[in-house]
């Protein structure tokens, strides 16, 4: 008989995975994956060389400094206890400057920032401190810092009133994404920031040069994170993790929607009973 996501988290995922998926980050051009072995608790660093994990489809809270058992939907890696933000919906869309909650995040200085991804562009937010990092996580060409705030409720409010006025989007599609990643993406992105640059006025210019990524013979084709994965890792930009599968496929994984899935070698017996 065959169970859906839900019933099989009911059952131990240890009978099923290895690990669990609880961060994904850019440090120094290198993207790095953390998963909490489920057997002992350790938590490590997820190699990817050689490329061989079977992805569940349920997901669950990564916890904090313990594991979690809450199951979740939608796009959070952490439910309500356990999220840093007091306040999830803040994430994205903040309700003051800090003082509501005395969170630190939302207090801290902020810049409002324009992407440059090959010939496209977007408009976003981050901290202060961390432009640079912002930019590799989501694998753009170039990152101008274009206004500084106090707040992030005031940055949030910036962006959004730069990409009506503009016309500027305020996501990156990974579809667009894996457009991006060939080898003169930097090139024209430079000639698209100088099209447009006179019209701003630029406080910081990035350019992110260093991504683990060269040489691609062709657009990869995204795959659904849930399942097998297995190939030659070639490299990663942003979120996506390019592959060569063993019948010479361009493949691309996003990394970061690994975070809060489990993670084992092979099909098991308790994997093949949900509808990957």
């Amino acid at each position: 008989m065959f169970r859906n996501a839900s019933e099989l988290m009911e059952s131990s995922p240890q009978d099923c995975y290895r690990s669990h998926v609880i961060s994904f980050k850019w440090e120094d051009f290198q993207p790095v994956l953390t998963e909490r072995v489920i057997s002992s608790g350790e938590v490590r660093r997820l190699s990817m060389d050689p490329l061989d994990i079977f992805v569940s489809e349920a997901r669950r809270c990564v916890g904090g400094e313990e594991a979690c058992d809450a199951v979740l939907e939608g796009r959070m890696s952490h439910c309500r206890v356990c999220d840093s933000f007091p306040v999830q919906e803040c994430r994205f869309q903040p309700r003051c400057r800090g003082t509501m909650c005395d969170d630190t995040v939302c207090g801290d200085p902020h810049v409002v920032y324009l992407a440059v991804f090959a010939a496209n562009l977007k408009v976003g937010m981050t901290r202060s401190s961390r432009l640079t990092e912002r930019g590799m996580e989501q694998g753009a060409d170039m990152i101008i810092s274009v206004g500084e705030y106090g707040s992030r409720m005031e940055a949030r409010s910036a962006e959004q009133s730069l990409s009506r006025s503009r016309g500027i989007p305020q996501t990156m599609s990974l579809a667009s994404l894996v457009n991006c990643l060939g080898d003169d993406s930097l090139a024209q992105a430079k000639a698209r920031w100088e099209e447009v640059a006179s019209s701003f006025t630029p406080l910081t210019e990035i350019v992110l040069d260093g991504y683990p990524l060269k040489g691609l013979d062709g657009a990869p084709r995204i795959m659904p994170s849930a399942g097998k994965h297995r190939g030659e890792v070639l490299g990663a930009k942003g979120r996506l993790a390019v592959y060569r599968d063993e019948l010479g496929m361009l493949k691309a994984l996003d990394m970061k929607d690994l975070v809060s899935r489990f993670i084992g070698t092979a099909p098991s017996l308790c994997a093949q009973s949900t509808l990957f």
